[in-house]
């Protein structure tokens, strides 16, 4: 899938509901340094991240695009400090439905001696999402390593408009 990076200043994020180890934000709307916004729609975050995702963050911030989402996974913010961990959720729910549904699957095979719709075509489609969800996190975690330059207050600060 992508991952990006904004540099910016959390100008507002709307919380959504929790479930289990992500939140759910309706928005969370930057304001980057040209003065311009960008704005996130139904972000999923870590609920470790979660915790710095608050009006006034600056510094830089790491986002995903999955298959059926989009998320943030980390920051870089000006005062130095930098967190990442991507949800998990998905990639570890298609894992454990595509077990089952094998397992599923070689049942019925060896009991029935076919392969029951159902289960066949959730194994279809659990597989190959597994390792989309799998390939995004990785890709994640690479963006996030490799750019390991911290973000100076300038940068991330919008600046002041002269005679408003």
């Amino acid at each position: 899938m992508s991952v990006s990076i904004i540099d910016g200043t959390i100008e507002e994020a709307v919380p959504g509901r929790k479930a289990m180890s992500v939140r759910l934000f309706k928005s969370i709307v930057f304001r980057l340094a040209d003065g311009s916004t960008k704005t996130v729609l139904k972000p999923v975050v870590h609920s470790e991240v979660a915790g710095q995702i608050q009006p006034g963050t600056s510094g830089r911030f790491y986002l995903f695009a999955a298959i059926d989402h989009r998320g943030l996974h980390g920051l870089r913010d000006d005062k130095g400090h930098a967190l990442m961990h991507f949800p998990r959720n998905n990639e570890v729910a298609t894992l454990v439905s595509a077990l089952l549904m094998g397992l599923w699957v070689g049942v019925a095979l060896v009991f029935r001696g076919g392969i029951p719709i159902l289960p066949g075509l959730v194994l279809l489609l659990s597989v190959p999402a597994f390792f989309l969800y799998r390939n995004t996190r990785i890709e994640a975690e690479r963006q996030f390593a490799s750019d390991n330059q911290p973000v100076s207050p300038a940068a991330a600060a919008p600046e002041p408009v002269v005679g408003a």
